[in-house]
């Protein structure tokens, strides 16, 4: 039997990665959701042990006021313990919701970075992308100016299923320092 030896930070980063490629791919939601919570709650936990700042009292302010209680059940959703109490007698079920999960990832790929790690590719992918189809739109930001308005406003007319298209394009467009495009990496 061969053992893997990996970094618990190595591994949230390649968690992370997956997840958006996943994501970007239309794969399953559940499975999407699935990574997003497992990198976030290593992350999340570096963090804490690092004394960083909180962020994510930040980034909640970016999703409604009554939807903010998707984001802590979507997050305890996949802990057993939370889900089922013993000898209960229903079914749980679980309320995801894919916004929910797209604001976990981009919270992963703020706190990787939080944890003095430069962005991945397939990162740097995601947080254009999300920003773009969110507003987040600051004047303080650097990825907004007028170069990056027209597109921008293009992608965010554009349904979630064709936004999700384009971010696939553009990881699978993306070439590695290297030279490699990620398209062979991933073979």
């Amino acid at each position: 039997m061969q053992a893997i030896k990996i970094d618990e930070l190595d591994a949230a980063r390649r968690i992370v990665d997956l997840a958006i490629k996943l994501h970007f791919s239309q794969g399953d939601p559940v499975g999407v959701h699935t990574l997003t919570v497992t990198a976030y709650r290593i992350l999340r936990r570096h963090g804490q042990e690092k004394r960083l700042p909180d962020i994510v009292p930040e980034y909640l302010d970016l999703i409604h006021q009554a939807d903010r209680h998707l984001f802590w059940s979507s997050l305890s959703c996949l802990d057993p313990v939370s889900v089922k109490t013993p000898g209960a007698q229903d079914t749980p079920f679980w309320e995801l919701a894919i916004e929910i999960t797209d604001l976990l990832l981009f919270i992963c790929c703020a706190l990787f970075r939080m944890l003095d790690n430069q962005h991945t590719h397939e990162m740097r992918i995601f947080i254009i992308w999300y920003k773009a189809i969110n507003p987040l739109k600051h004047g303080h930001d650097p990825i907004f100016n007028a170069k990056t308005r027209d597109g921008f406003d293009y992608l965010n007319s554009l349904t979630r299923e064709k936004q999700l298209n384009m971010g696939y394009d553009a990881l699978r467009n993306l070439k590695k320092p290297e030279g490699q495009s990620l398209s062979t990496i991933r073979q």
